[in-house]
C-alpha cells in the first residue's frame, strides 16, 4: 500500500455527508418528540438539567472515542468514573485534602491504571476489551471498598458547591463541555498528531511503518480516558455530595452506545468528538423522556441494549467488503 493509500481512510472520514450527522438529526427529531408530548420537557431548567448531567458523561466519552478510532474499546470507563469520586472521598475524607488537590490526585491515579492498561494491550498484544473488563472489575472492587468505609460521609460545602457554579446562568461543565468538543474536532481535523489516530485505526503496520509511534500512542489515549473518566466522577460525586458505588454504573454500556450511533466505528478509523457529544446528548435525554414516561427501568435497558445491537449490526455491514476482509 503507498503513503497515498495510507491517507485515504483519513480523507473519507473527515468529509461532509448527510449521513455523517445522522446523530444531530435523532437528537433534533428526539427533542420535537418530546416536547410535543411532554409539557414540562421544552423548558429552560429541564434541558439545563440533562445537559448537566450529559456533560459529566461526556468527560468519559472523550478518551473512549480516541481509542474507538484507533480501533481500541474501554470497558472500564465506568469503574473508572466512580473510582474517581471514590478517590476523591479518599483522599478529602483520610488525608483532609483541599477539593482540588484531592481531584488532581484522583485523576492522576486513574490515568496511572489508564496506561497500565494501554501498556498491557500493546506491549503484548492483547485484546483491549478483556484487558479493560479486567480493570473494570479490579476497579469496581476498590470502589465498593472505599464507598463502604466512607458510608453516611458527606463533603463539606466547600468541596462541592464548585461544581454548580456558572457563567450567565449555564453551568460551567456545560459549556466546558462544548469548548472541549469543538476544540477537539477541530485538532483531530488539522492536527497532524491526532490525525494518525485514524490511520491507527485503519492500518497500525501501515501507520508504523511510516513512522508513527502506534503503542505510544495507544498508551496515552488509554490513560486520557481513564483521567477523563475520573474527571467526570469527580464532578458527579461531588454534585452528589458523597461517593456512592452507583455512580458510572453501566456507563460504558451508554458511552459506547453514544460513539456507536454517532458513526465511530468498533474496526477504528472512523470517529469524531463532537458527534459523540450529541451521541451522549441521544442517550441521555432518551433516558430522560423514558423516565417522564414512567417506563421500567428493566425495559429501558432492553431498549438502550436493542439500540445499541442494531448500532453495531449497522456498523459492521457498513464496514462488510466484498472479500468479507477488511484491508
Amino acid at each position: 500500500m503507498d503513503k497515498k493509500a495510507g491517507m485515504t481512510p483519513v480523507s473519507q472520514t473527515r468529509r461532509f455527508g448527510f449521513a455523517d450527522w445522522m446523530i444531530v438529526y435523532l437528537v433534533t427529531a428526539l427533542f420535537i418528540f418530546l416536547s410535543l408530548t411532554r409539557n414540562a420537557f421544552f423548558t429552560y431548567s429541564n434541558v439545563h438539567s440533562i445537559l448537566h448531567e450529559v456533560s459529566f458523561n461526556f468527560y468519559a466519552a472523550i478518551g473512549f472515542t480516541l481509542l474507538i478510532i484507533m480501533g481500541e474499546l474501554d470497558l472500564s470507563v465506568g469503574s473508572l468514573f466512580g473510582f474517581g469520586g471514590a478517590m476523591m472521598g479518599f483522599f478529602i475524607f483520610n488525608y483532609k485534602m483541599s477539593a482540588p488537590a484531592a481531584i488532581a490526585l484522583a485523576v492522576a491515579v486513574s490515568a496511572l491504571i489508564g496506561l497500565a492498561a494501554g501498556f498491557l494491550t500493546v506491549k503484548f498484544r492483547l485484546n483491549s476489551m478483556m484487558v479493560t473488563i479486567g480493570v473494570m472489575m479490579v476497579v469496581k472492587g476498590l470502589n465498593w471498598y472505599l464507598v463502604n468505609r466512607f458510608s453516611g460521609r458527606q463533603f463539606a460545602l466547600s468541596a462541592r458547591r464548585f461544581v454548580s457554579g456558572g457563567i450567565f446562568g449555564v453551568k460551567w461543565t456545560i459549556i466546558l463541555m462544548v469548548v472541549i468538543a469543538v476544540v477537539m474536532e477541530i485538532l483531530l481535523a488539522k492536527s497532524r498528531h491526532l490525525k494518525q489516530l485514524y490511520y491507527i485505526g485503519h492500518n497500525a503496520d501501515t501507520a508504523i511503518l511510516y513512522g508513527i509511534n502506534a503503542k505510544a500512542v495507544k498508551c496515552v489515549c488509554f490513560a486520557i480516558s481513564a483521567a477523563m473518566s475520573a474527571f467526570g466522577g469527580v464532578l458527579m460525586t461531588a454534585r452528589l455530595a458523597h461517593p456512592n458505588v452507583t455512580v458510572g454504573s453501566n456507563l460504558e454500556i451508554s458511552i459506547i452506545t453514544a460513539a456507536v450511533i454517532s458513526g465511530a466505528s468498533i474496526f477504528g478509523g472512523r470517529g469524531s468528538i463532537v458527534r459523540t457529544m450529541f451521541g451522549v446528548i441521544f442517550v441521555f435525554t432518551l433516558i430522560n423522556g423514558m423516565t417522564s414516561f414512567n417506563i421500567n427501568t428493566y425495559v429501558q435497558q432492553i431498549i438502550l441494549g436493542a439500540i445499541l445491537i442494531l448500532a453495531i449490526y449497522l456498523d459492521i455491514r457498513a464496514n462488510a467488503e466484498p472479500t468479507g476482509e477488511r484491508a
